[in-house]
């Protein structure tokens, strides 16, 4: 899971995410040069919540989800996820206490899913859809 992202570029298209130094994920980014995102609806939410709070590990075992084969990359994706971007790192930035990996996004999974209910991440362990009201996640891993 990850909070920080945004697209930076339309043409190329290219996407921005930063991360901690003391996430697992900082080292592979910096290693692999590669990332997928994958956007996973409100409906998911205590296993993005578990994901995001555990280090190390079999994420998939504990969260069901499943894994799925990507087309460019060598990172493992998310079946269940309604969106998912291949990515590709062309330039890391410092600042302060995070790195932003600046990638090429390779492909676009999308489903054809209408009344998508998107997990927004408000901070401190809330989170939002855009069709209800704010919620603690509740772990139950």
């Amino acid at each position: 899971p990850l909070s920080w992202h945004m697209p930076v570029s339309k043409s190329p298209f290219r996407y921005a995410v930063a991360v901690r130094e003391e996430n697992a994920t900082y080292n592979l980014l910096h290693h692999k040069k590669e990332f997928s995102l994958n956007f996973l609806e409100h409906d998911y939410l205590a296993a993005y919540d578990y994901a995001g709070a555990t280090h190390g590990g079999d994420k998939f075992e504990y969260t069901k989800l499943t894994k799925k084969a990507p087309e460019f990359i060598e990172s493992t994706l998310i079946e269940e996820a309604y969106m998912i971007y291949e990515c590709q790192v062309v330039e890391v930035l410092s600042f302060g206490d995070h790195d932003i990996f600046i990638a090429d996004v390779l492909v676009i999974h999308n489903r054809d899913k209408k009344d998508v209910k998107p997990t927004l991440f408000l901070g401190k362990g809330y989170y939002d859809t855009t069709t209800q009201t704010p919620k603690r996640a509740i772990r139950s891993f």
